[in-house]
């Protein structure tokens, strides 16, 4: 038996720009230097990389940001591949090639992979943003989470002399030393659609949307250098507020601003963070970096009305199935890690040749709560260690790589009880009694790997194949909070967490593609597919949260045409498509879907 749902996912934009450009298309042709990618990790430029990459220039981003557009919502215009964006703050459903990207900040992670309201785009200061680095496909090589590709914000640097913006920005350098001062503010009022209606404050259950809400924050930049070593530092916070005014109509097509008077708290996100890398390009084992990072962030979700688009929620007491005003999501997240990377000249055996190495260290501790302080999933830490090698081998006009990362994964869930819960159904209200889940310390490993080459056919083209795997641990928070007993109806029941605990995803991906730059024109395409054995799903009937095979596949392009000093002229395509084993027996239910519908989770 087969059923066949299909729905695919395609964007397209077309791209104008009347600014000036960097080339200058006369013969005084202005020839810049290929940007080393930090998403690479291992010092790559784009030519050299056998995949789909992209950058993204502060310049480019600061047009649409100016005129509007959110970060989430421009990149979603300007990367094919990434899902356009939902109108909230949140980015659960925005996927790259239908997986989940990786948002690095400098190249170290905000919050926890465990489990986020992926807020990260929405909460950067944009004034702050050097550039955009979006490498695609499974990659491991900053282990947990890339199983769609890295997207990493660059920040800007001080920079040289002395220099005061428009953006509460002030640059100064002294000597070695130089100091960048970020303040900003800014802030939302009512938002409207096309037709002139306006848009609710929360679209997308729970999320918090992109509409009245007041953001603030501060970060300072240093750099230091002394013979070949190299200090650079970020550290800073913000605080974000979202005011509703009215609940969300979701009985309406497309949703609506309700009449009813919000009851909730405040949608908020906050957080402190640090990033400290000191690097060496001269020490006996070659370049030498290492990175220290961390973060502490404190996140509300918007409350939500009990009815059909929250058919499951928290009630007052098993004998008061009203729903708890306190039920309202809160969650916490604090982040630690340490990144050592080392690019080792392999000139001897080869010319050109060399192998980059390195290790991670990291540290997670998670806590979701309602506003009364009880637990809606079990609290969690995790430990992580991991270690890589990726060498890179010139061989003609032929570029080789193949790397290898091996990681561990040790987590610890506490004992905690699922609170009580209301199911709305056509056929009534039903109670399910809480559930208490024992916890436990368990460990994931993985193994993967990569393989690739570019074919440098002309000084213009490049053309690329290559597989590569990615690993990541789902979204464990969401199984322990959809924490069900054998017999749902009957009250103080005992789960054991490892019935519960989701297995690592490891995704297999396969691209082949082309990359064309020159005078005047520059582009690329490729295609892709991707698998998986532990994809993740949501069934929204059953509030319940599994995982099966999977298979993603598509082809993007992008064509950027160079008319005058002036005028630059651009398109993106994208298109994907999925499917997943829907009855988890290996093949016989395949249920083909949108790959952005198949791996959102659920309210937060």
């Amino acid at each position: 038996m087969r059923f066949h749902a299909p729905m695919a996912g395609m964007t397209m934009a077309i791209l104008m720009t009347s600014t000036a450009i960097a080339q200058e298309t006369s013969d005084d042709t202005v020839v810049l230097d290929e940007i080393t990618l930090t998403a690479s990790r291992t010092g790559a430029t784009e030519s050299s990389i056998p995949g789909s990459v992209q950058v993204i220039e502060a310049e480019d981003l600061a047009i649409r940001l100016r005129n509007g557009e959110t970060l989430d919502r421009v990149l979603g215009t300007l990367v094919p591949g990434f899902a356009p964006s939902n109108g909230t703050i949140g980015g659960a459903s925005q996927t790259l090639r239908g997986r989940s990207p990786q948002i690095l900040i400098d190249g170290a992670p905000r919050t926890s992979e465990l489990r986020g309201f992926s807020r990260e785009l929405a909460m950067i200061d944009p004034a702050s943003i050097e550039r955009v680095e979006v490498v695609k496909g499974s990659i491991a090589r900053f282990g947990n989470g890339a199983t769609g590709g890295i997207i990493n914000i660059v920040t800007k640097t001080p920079g040289d002399g002395q220099q005061t913006d428009l953006s509460f920005s002030h640059v100064r350098r002294l000597n070695g030393l130089g100091l960048r001062l970020e303040l900003s503010r800014s802030s939302m009022g009512n938002l409207y659609d096309g037709d002139g209606n306006q848009i609710p404050s929360d679209p997308l259950v729970g999320q918090g949307g992109a509409d009245n809400f007041t953001r603030q924050g501060g970060a300072i930049a240093m750099d230091w250098s002394s013979g070949s070593n190299e200090v650079t530092a970020r550290i800073g916070a913000y605080s974000m507020t979202q005011d509703i005014e009215y609940f969300t109509d979701y009985t309406t097509n497309p949703v609506s601003v309700g009449t009813t008077p919000y009851t909730g708290r405040d949608v908020k996100d906050i957080s402190r963070f640090f990033n400290l890398t000191w690097r060496n390009t001269d020490t006996a084992l070659g370049e030498t970096e290492l990175t220290l990072f961390g973060s502490d962030t404190d996140r509300r979700a918007a409350f939500v009305e009990a009815g059909i688009a929250n058919p499951l929620y928290y009630p007052v007491s098993p004998t008061n199935p009203m729903q708890d005003p306190n039920a309202q999501s809160e969650l916490s997240t604090k982040t630690l890690g340490s990144r050592l990377t080392i690019r080792t000249p392999l000139d001897r055996w080869r010319q050109g040749a060399q192998v980059r190495w390195g290790g991670d260290m990291g540290y997670d501790d998670v806590t979701q709560t309602y506003l009364a302080g009880r637990d809606l999933i079990a609290p969690m830490t995790q430990k992580s260690v991991g270690a890589f090698a990726q060498l890179d081998v010139p061989v003609g006009n032929v570029d080789i790589s193949a790397g290898v990362r091996a990681e561990r994964f040790s987590l610890t869930g506490d004992d905690f009880t699922r609170p009580d819960a209301v199911q709305l159904k056509p056929t009534g209200l039903y109670l399910l009694p809480s559930v208490n889940v024992t916890g436990g310390t368990f460990d994931y490993d993985a193994v993967v790997g990569n393989l690739g080459a570019v074919w440098h056919a002309t000084p213009e083209l490049d053309v690329f194949a290559g597989i590569s795997q990615g690993v990541s641990i789902p979204d464990v928070g969401s199984f322990t909070r959809r924490a069900m007993a054998p017999n749902p109806f009957l009250p103080g029941q005992t789960v054991p967490f490892a019935s519960l605990q989701p297995e690592a995803q490891i995704v297999n991906t396969a691209e082949l593609g082309l990359r064309y730059s020159g005078q005047k024109v520059s582009g690329s395409l490729s295609a892709f597919v991707s698998t998986s054995d532990e994809g993740t799903v949501f069934d929204s009937a059953t509030n319940t949260v599994t995982q099966q095979k999977e298979k993603v596949w598509g082809g993007e392009a992008a064509l950027t045409y160079i008319a005058s000093d002036a005028l630059q002229l651009g398109a993106v395509l994208g298109w994907q498509e999925g499917n997943y084993d829907a009855d988890q027996d290996g093949g016989s239910i395949w249920v083909t879907v949108c790959p952005s519908d198949q791996t959102s989770l659920p309210r937060p």
